[in-house]
Order: structure tokens, then C-alpha cells, then sequence
């Protein structure tokens, strides 16, 4: 792994975290602000401009963050264009305006004779009172930093209530009346019943997992073990593992612990790219064409070896997803993705839907549908988009919701609640589906996806540990203008990547149906 820390940056935590994290334009003059409170923009850019500069120099050009800090680059170069950029420092200007104002004013006071005189005299009448007269009237005051409080107000929503292990979810009866026999045996009185001790509960709930484990086929690294035992010690009553970048947990984690797992899951996620793709989609979005030049460039794309189905794949998705948006950039002002007062659905249904859609279709044979979407995971909620296998199954594998260009934190904070709670009943469906039909289990994760403002976050879930356990695939900007072009290569490749991991679910799905001898399945039925 490339060692950011041996260059001579003047931010090296900022570009030392998982490239994925890196963001926009925006995201660093936040990051900025927050490290000079009474910067400009041309100061955070110019310091931008340097940082960028020498990792350009020092990355290797097939890295994953050449790509990022190359992208990063071209939105610099492009900030005028950035009407988001521009409506955060005017905003940011506006507060510091606001604090001037504030300062003048507190100093004129403080200069004030006759109100340090009256202070003076307000303190010492204080005094002269008797203890028990005397009120207290202190409050504390904490002022967190934005992404701080956005993160810890998504831990709160995630866990409010105490989470019940996995295995007494899947052996719930309310649904699928596993417990019936369990529970006349319990109403029996001449049966009496003792309370374990809690070193029996610790060893019930240990093997409990085990059988789990046992029954999913899960198998977890030393690391993951480090990991979940850290989790445990921390955060002891939840049972969702957050390993998303920017979560608490993450955070938290030391980095002894956190970096190889990175590593690993860094590794295993990039690999889905095969070279010749990346160097394909890099090629095919360099070019400079005007709207019409690049309608006939999508109309000529073919694939040369019709065995390579990845890349026919990939040629599927250009032709049918990319017209939507060389139309956008075609409008000038009316570009849709430069307003940001589109409301949420027309931006989804246009740009974000449709390329899930053949995407999931094409690389991994699942039905995606958008819109307002009741299933029976989500009783009184609606899901912007779900994802069902399209074999026998129809297992629902995807849960997806996005927002309008200009939605707020809460809104960030409710979806990503949405889709952490949902994704754990999609999985516990899925298994107890397979109990009923006693089939082996086919290693198994369900995919989550968030459209928030510009950006799209795609995850996946899955069980390790005794955990649920959850982690992003890459999350990716959606480009505005023929300007950022160059961004479609992470945009696309974002998006594959999902895709090809739930290719891998669909097929071992497809594989577990000629195995319908579930062994071990009594451990949870009786």
C-alpha cells in the first residue's frame, strides 16, 4: 500500500483516510473550514491546487487515488461551473460576516465603563446572598463539528432500541411458526424453569453463534475476529458492525486493527475491475466531443469479442444510461443537475434508477424497480428502489434510497438509518426462507444503495462474527457537465462493482439449488 504519510503534504490525515472518502470539491473546503475557521475560498483552493500537485506527482498512475486526486483536480479546475461550491462559501461568508459583527459588538461592551460598572455591582449583591438564595444557572454547551454530529445523530437512529442476537430473530415464530412445539413445552407448568447463570448464557449465546456461523458457511479472518471482539467490548448491546468509512465504529477503530482489514476488503473490491475495463472507460471519457459528437460516439460503441460478456455488459449500460445525461449537459442552463432545487424524483428516475437498473440487469440478472415500492420489509415506509433475483427464488437482494440535490443532513441521516434496518430484515427473510426449504446456504450478502445530493454510496451487508456487518463498495459523483466527463469512469465503475458482487450471489444461489440437503438446519428449527 502506497504510504501517504512519506510525502510532504500539509494535510496528510485528510488524504491518509480510504480514497473513497476523499469526495468533492466541497467536501475538502469543508474539511478546510473546519481547520481554518477564517479562511477564503482562494486559500482552500490554492492549498487544494498544492496538495493535489504532489500526490499527481507521486501516485502511481494505476492507484486508485491517481483516479480520485485526478478527478479532484479536473472539479478545481472547473469551480466556477460549481454552483454547490459557490452556495457554500457564500454561506460561509455570511457566518463569518456574522461573527465580525458579533466581535465589534462584544468589544464595544466590554469597553463600556458604565457596563463594567454595572457588572461589578451585580456581582458583589451576588455575593452578599446566602448560599441557599443563591441559583444556579449553568448550562454546558458543546458545539460539534458537522460531520461529527451527522454521524453520532446516525448511530443514535440506527440503535435505538437493544438489538436481539441474530439466531432468536431467525428463530422468531410471528412470521414463519418455527416455536410452536418450544412454546407449549414453556406453557406447561409441571415443567419448572430455572434462569441460567450468566456463565451458562455466555456459552448458550457463544454457541449460538457458532451454529450460525456453522449453518451460513461464514468463515471470518483473525482480523474480523480482532474486530468484532473490539465491538463487542465497545458497543456491547448492537448487533450491526458498521464498517462503512465515515461511521463511528470506523472511526474509532485503531489503526493496527482497521488498516489491514482495509486492506483486504480494498483488494477483493478493486479486483472486480479487470484492467482492459478500466482502461476502456478511461479512454472512451477522455475524449473532448460536443452533444452531438458523443450521441454518435454511443451509437458506434460495440463490443469486439462477444465472449468477453463483462464488456458486452458494460457497452449494454454506456448505450442505455449515458444519452440521459449528454442531453442534460446539452441544455446549458436548464441542465437539470445544475439545479438544485430538481425535486427528488425526476433527478432519480433520470439519472441515478436507470443506471442501477441496467446494471443490476446485465451483470447480475436482478430485476431492479424504482419508484414508490411497498414490500414486506418495509410496513408503513415506501423504498425509492428494490432489487429481486430473477430465478426461482425472487429473493429480494437490494434496498435503495435517494433524496433531491439539495436535501438536508436529516435527510441523509433517515435514509442511511432506512437502509441499515432494512438490509438486516431482507437478510434474516432470506434465511429463514432457506430454513423452510432446508436447501445448504449459499454464501450471502444483501446490497443497499443511497443517492444523496450528487453522490451515491453503495454498500453491502452481510454476517460475520455474530454481527451483521456492514460495508461500502465505493460511492461515486454524479457529473453535471461535459467538464467532468473524466468522472464517469469512477461513476461507472462504482456502480459494476455492486453489480459483480451481486453476481456472486446470484450465482451461488442458483449453485445451492441442486443441494437440497440442509445440514444443520435443526439447529435452528427445533
Amino acid at each position: 500500500m502506497f504510504e501517504i504519510e512519506n510525502l510532504d503534504l500539509q494535510h496528510p490525515t485528510y488524504w491518509s483516510r480510504n480514497p473513497n472518502i476523499w469526495g468533492s470539491l466541497s467536501d475538502w473546503d469543508i474539511y478546510f473550514i473546519d481547520k481554518v475557521p477564517g479562511c477564503n475560498k482562494r486559500e482552500a483552493h490554492r492549498s487544494l491546487s498544492v496538495e493535489l500537485g504532489i500526490l499527481l506527482d507521486n501516485l502511481p498512475r494505476k492507484n486508485r487515488r491517481f483516479v480520485k486526486a485526478s478527478a479532484l483536480k479536473k472539479a478545481l479546475e472547473n469551480c466556477e461551473n460549481d454552483s454547490a461550491n459557490d452556495l457554500l462559501w457564500k454561506n460561509h461568508l455570511k457566518k463569518l460576516e456574522s461573527l465580525a459583527i458579533s466581535d465589534r459588538v462584544h468589544k464595544r461592551e466590554i469597553k463600556s465603563i458604565a457596563i463594567q460598572e454595572e457588572i461589578g455591582r451585580a456581582e458583589e449583591q451576588l455575593l452578599e446572598k446566602p448560599p441557599e438564595k443563591r441559583k444556579a444557572n449553568i448550562e454546558d454547551s458543546k458545539v460539534e463539528e458537522r460531520v461529527g454530529e451527522k454521524r453520532q445523530r446516525l448511530t443514535r437512529s440506527m440503535n435505538k432500541q437493544k438489538a436481539e442476537s441474530f439466531t432468536d430473530l431467525i428463530t422468531n415464530s410471528e412470521s414463519y411458526g418455527l416455536g410452536d412445539e418450544n412454546e407449549d413445552i414453556l406453557d406447561n407448568e409441571q415443567t419448572p424453569s430455572v434462569a441460567p447463570s450468566t456463565v451458562e448464557t455466555k456459552v448458550i449465546v457463544e454457541s449460538n453463534k457458532k451454529a450460525v456461523q456453522d449453518l451460513l458457511g461464514v468463515k471470518c479472518s483473525e482480523n474480523m475476529q480482532l474486530i468484532c471482539q473490539y465491538h463487542d467490548k465497545t458497543y456491547p448491546d448492537e448487533i450491526l458492525l458498521d464498517l462503512r468509512p465515515n461511521s463511528r465504529f470506523t472511526k474509532e477503530l485503531p489503526l493496527n486493527i482497521l488498516s489491514p482489514y482495509l486492506k483486504e476488503l480494498d483488494d477483493k473490491i478493486e479486483n472486480l475491475i479487470p484492467s482492459h475495463i478500466h482502461e476502456f472507460l478511461t479512454q472512451f471519457f477522455k475524449q473532448n466531443l460536443t452533444g452531438e459528437d458523443w450521441h454518435t460516439k454511443i451509437d458506434d460503441l460495440q463490443c469486439q469479442d462477444r465472449n468477453d460478456l463483462l464488456m458486452v455488459s458494460v457497452i449494454r449500460i454506456l448505450r442505455r444510461t449515458l444519452p440521459p445525461f449528454i442531453i442534460a449537459f446539452s441544455l446549458g442552463s436548464r441542465n437539470p443537475l445544475l439545479n438544485l432545487e430538481t425535486l427528488e424524483k425526476p433527478h432519480l428516475n433520470n439519472f441515478v434508477h436507470p443506471c442501477l437498473q441496467t446494471s443490476l440487469w446485465y451483470i447480475s440478472s436482478i430485476n431492479y424497480e424504482f419508484g414508490e415500492i411497498r414490500t414486506e420489509n418495509h410496513k408503513n415506509q415506501c423504498a425509492d428502489g428494490v432489487g429481486y433475483l430473477n430465478t426461482a427464488d425472487k429473493y429480494q437482494l437490494v434496498y435503495m434510497e435517494g433524496s433531491r440535490p439539495n436535501a438536508d443532513d436529516d435527510k441523509e441521516v433517515a435514509d442511511a438509518s432506512k437502509i441499515a434496518n432494512n438490509l438486516q430484515k431482507i437478510y434474516i427473510n432470506v434465511v429463514k426462507d432457506n430454513i423452510k426449504c432446508r436447501r445448504r446456504f449459499p454464501k450471502l450478502c444483501v446490497f443497499g444503495g443511497q443517492s444523496y445530493r450528487l453522490r451515491v454510496y453503495l454498500q453491502f451487508l452481510d454476517y460475520c462474527g455474530g454481527k451483521f456487518r456492514l460495508n461500502e463498495v465505493d460511492n461515486a459523483n454524479l457529473p453535471r457537465d461535459f467538464t467532468e466527463m473524466p468522472d464517469f469512469v469512477s461513476f461507472y465503475e462504482c456502480i459494476i462493482k455492486w453489480a459483480m458482487l451481486a453476481r456472486e450471489i446470484m450465482e451461488g444461489f442458483e449453485e445451492s439449488r441442486t443441494q437440497r440437503d440442509l445440514q444443520g438446519s435443526h439447529i435452528l428449527v427445533v
